[in-house]
Order: C-alpha cells, then sequence, then structure tokens
C-alpha cells in the first residue's frame, strides 16, 4: 500500500482534536516547543495530515498558515474542520516532492513526512524548504528514530516498526511497515522509509543549509510513563523519535 492509500483509506480515524496516538504525546509537543513564540509568524506545514499541528499552532498565535499533504482524503478533513474552526488555514492537496511555493515563510514544519520519502526525495524537498524559508527563517521536523526499527523487535502495542532481516547500512531506502497505537486502543497503520543519521546531515548540508541542526532523540520518559503505564512504559526509554531544528 502507497502513502496516499494510507490515509486516504485512514483520514477519518487520524481526525483528532486533542491529543490521542502515541506520537501526540512523545514527539508533537515538543515540535511546539521548538517553534517557540509563533506569534504572527507565517508557516508552510509540509505533510499536515488532518490540521492537528496546524491548528494547534494558530491557537499559539500564528500568522499566514499553508498546510500541504499528499492525501486527498487528509486535506479533505482538514479543511471541514476548518469550516468550523475558521482558523484562517490555507490546506491543499499536493505531490509534497513537486511542491513550489509562491511566498517565503518564517517557519517550515514537517512532522513525520520524510519517513515516506526516499533519500533523494527527501533531499529535493529539503531544497524546496530552503528555498521557501526566508532569511533567518526555521526549519522543525520529526522522523522515527533511525535505530528504532533495530532496537525494538516487538510487533506489539503501543509502536513498532518492522524490520525483520533488514541492515541499518546496507537497507537504506528500504520500507517498513508498522503500527502506532492510539491511548483508546486503536493501531494506526505507518510506514518508515529506512535513513541512516548521514543521510539527514548530508541532505541539510547539500540543500543549502550551512549550520549544525539543534538535535533532539525522544523517547517515554518516567513522568510520561507514570500518567498511564499500561500504555507508555513498554517504550520507556526508546529511541523513538528525532527532531531537527536548523535556521536558514
Amino acid at each position: 500500500m502507497d502513502t496516499q492509500q494510507v490515509y486516504d483509506s485512514n483520514a477519518e480515524k487520524w481526525l483528532r482534536l486533542a491529543p490521542s496516538s502515541l506520537s501526540d504525546f512523545t514527539a508533537r509537543p515538543l515540535v511546539f516547543e521548538a517553534c517557540g513564540n509563533v506569534a504572527g509568524r507565517s508557516v508552510l506545514d509540509i505533510g499536515c495530515g488532518e490540521g492537528y499541528c496546524a491548528r494547534e499552532l494558530k491557537r499559539r498565535g500564528a500568522g499566514d498558515y499553508l498546510g500541504v499533504d499528499l492525501s486527498e482524503q487528509m486535506i479533505q478533513a482538514a479543511q471541514l474542520q476548518e469550516a468550523q474552526d475558521q482558523f484562517g488555514i490555507d490546506f491543499r492537496a499536493c505531490n509534497i516532492v513537486d511542491f513550489e511555493p509562491t511566498q517565503q515563510f518564517d517557519l517550515c514544519i514537517a512532522v513525520f513526512l520524510f519517513n515516506y520519502l526516499r533519500v533523494e526525495e527527501m533531499n529535493r524537498v529539503f531544497a524546496m524548504v530552503n528555498r521557501a524559508l526566508k532569511p533567518g527563517g526555521e526549519f522543525i521536523f520529526s522522523v522515527p528514530h533511525p535505530f528504532f526499527p533495530f532496537v525494538r523487535s516487538a510487533q506489539a502495542a503501543p509502536f513498532y516498526f518492522s524490520a525483520k532481516g533488514k541492515n541499518y547500512f546496507a537497507d537504506v531506502d528500504a520500507q517498513f511497515e508498522g503500527e502506532i497505537w492510539k491511548r483508546g486502543g486503536e493501531p494506526l497503520h505507518v510506514q518508515c522509509v529506512h535513513k541512516t543519521l548521514t543521510d539527514y546531515f548530508s541532505g541539510l548540508r547539500g540543500a543549502g543549509f550551512s549550520t549544525l541542526p539543534e538535535i533532539q532523540e525522544l523517547t517515554v520518559t518516567p513522568e510520561l510513563a507514570a500518567t498511564d503505564e499500561a500504555f507508555f512504559a513498554p517504550l520507556l526509554n526508546e529511541p523513538l523519535h528525532m527532531l531537527f531544528k536548523i535556521a536558514k
């Protein structure tokens, strides 16, 4: 199943107005924190899905906001919610690899987009983001930790990618199937096109970013695990995600 099919067929399961899936607790709050004060800042949200992050950043005062996603069903869900909320978010369905914005932005975010792209596609998007950012603009993105599929082999709740028989270095661009769970017990189908750490660093530099990114490795902390041990504790201290922040 390709990426568009994954999300077109599950759009209604992803739509939420409050934190629901594991990464709504383990990753997205850290993305929002990394964005800092967004008041009045223009935002490009690539791989915006049904608009969860867009709505939160608009609540925090973001200015002009463009959200783009490959899945027409996810964009339709985002537009339906926007019709109720009236935040002023522009949601568009498009192939992000070929997308070229007509304006520049203060901030670009990509929350779990690049795990659906091959290295060559990711590098093209990195270059587009560099062009789309104003001087001094910031690019913040989250991805599955490249080590995660190799250190957690159990195909069990609340999160996994199956990398059985695969190699960290030899299988770049291999697609790992997986699932991530909602707090209510419902699994969501996710995918990870594998990349090494070197792929991310090389891609950013090749796209024209000249500074080193700030990096956070994200996990389930003891404090988070204590809020719901049955759900979070199986992933305590596992390398779940990585967060990158880099300025133009």
